[in-house]
């Protein structure tokens, strides 16, 4: 390959589209049918073709210096919440984790129209730039299903103003500054194996072409898990692999030995951190009572639960100011949904024991709903009309006090 002293063309024949982050639409000079031919920025390319697919060797060491990028304006965070709120909270403690991590980076932050007035001026005082967008929907989704809308997180692509983003899931912390990403080419993050990425954390490009390309074949591609990650990992089979401590997941596999779980478990809790970045599966820990993971009471989502990693949410959390609290305020249906499976877990007699914890959570007490009598909801548990998802926009909070259950 040429040192880059001259202009080199590349003619690529392919019934298929040429990968986009090696060859970038920006870089394209004419297309004919099935013949491509682009002038690409040869430096570029020779830094990313001399990595074999899913490569290790620029990972990030576990003892990185810290780096800062000369074009810091032109980079920046995001995450996206759509079709509903439940989320809003999450996001709000993940910028709060990413300034103490030290970052100044501009936030980012998705959002479409079922996100409230009320609930989009929390998102702005923790630091998010809102962005409104129209939801895209994953064609070959069920109606009402959790996957209807995650295509919208193409739109991230849209975000031109920037030239690198480092995509975050709201349901995840900070613990050390990873600004060190932006220097990685797209797409940069950890593997869920061995030739497929997780897109929790990611590394992407924005522009508007390699937009219109994930749009443009929405209808065909055939996402292997029904959802974004899927879709991304067959569009962009070049990747560059980063250590899972940038991206470290809370789940604990049914096998591991108990030394890795107690590896794992030191990970979460290890001050000053270890991880860079923990990723909290299953029910999130503002969906739970601040005394210990809810996870525990659910047999199916026990594998998700340590009390301390839930510990380490809320320590950032407290760091909010507290005009921001209100934000991760209870609904009255998840205080009766975390009793009904406290109850369910009482009757299993579960050994872990998580169920027989008072709650002290303040939470529990307030209420900024119409209707606030929660235990009653529990009457008629298991009806449609009280466990469905709804994500009705609610009245700013203005926390009353309501009864506490002896039982708790």
């Amino acid at each position: 390959m040429s040192k880059g002293y001259h202009s080199v063309h590349v003619l690529l024949l392919s019934d298929c589209f040429p990968i986009p982050n090696l060859f970038t639409c920006k870089e394209l000079v004419v297309r004919v049918g099935n013949a491509w031919l682009y002038e690409p920025n040869l430096n570029t390319l020779r830094q990313k073709v001399n990595l074999p697919v899913g490569s290790c060797e620029l990972a990030v060491p576990l003892k990185s210096k810290d780096h800062y990028s000369s074009n810091a304006r032109r980079e920046a965070y995001a995450t996206i919440l759509h079709s509903a709120h439940v989320y809003v909270c999450g996001a709000i403690t993940a910028a709060q984790s990413i300034r103490m991590s030290g970052s100044t980076r501009d936030l980012v932050i998705l959002v479409d129209d079922t996100i409230s007035e009320y609930h989009r001026g929390g998102l702005e005082a923790a630091g998010w730039k809102l962005h409104t967008i129209e939801r895209i929907r994953n064609p070959k989704a069920e109606r009402d299903a959790y996957n209807e809308w995650n295509y919208s997180k193409f739109r991230l692509w849209q975000l031109t103003d920037y030239d690198k983003i480092i995509f975050i899931d709201a349901d995840l912390l900070i613990l050390r500054n990873i600004d060190i990403l932006f220097e990685m080419p797209e797409i940069t993050a950890i593997g869920n194996n061995a030739t497929l990425f997780n897109s929790g954390v990611m590394v992407i490009e924005p522009s508007n072409c390699t937009f219109q390309l994930l749009m443009d074949h929405i209808n065909e591609i055939v996402s292997y898990n029904g959802g974004d990650q899927g879709y991304l990992n067959e569009v962009f089979t070049w990747w560059h692999r980063i250590p899972k401590h940038m991206n470290f997941l809370k789940h604990f596999w049914e096998g591991d030995e108990e030394e890795k779980k107690e590896m794992k478990i030191k990970l979460f809790g290890a001050d000053p951190p270890v991880l860079y970045v923990i990723h909290y599966l299953g029910l999130k820990p503002w969906l739970c009572f601040r005394d210990y993971d809810c996870n525990w009471n659910v047999n199916i989502l026990q594998e998700f639960a340590s009390d301390v990693a839930h510990r380490r949410w809320w320590k950032v959390h407290d760091a909010m100011p507290e005009n921001l609290h209100k934000y991760c305020l209870l609904r009255s249906k998840q205080k009766a949904a975390l009793e009904w499976d406290r109850m369910q877990a009482e009757k299993g007699n579960y050994t872990d024991g998580h169920w027989k914890i008072q709650i002290k959570d303040s939470r529990l007490q307030a209420c900024f709903e119409e209707f606030c009598f929660w235990e009653s909801m529990l009457w008629h548990w298991g009806e449609t009309n009280w466990t469905d998802n709804a994500t009705a926009t609610l009245a700013p909070p203005v926390p009353i006090i309501s009864g506490l259950l002896p039982s708790l």
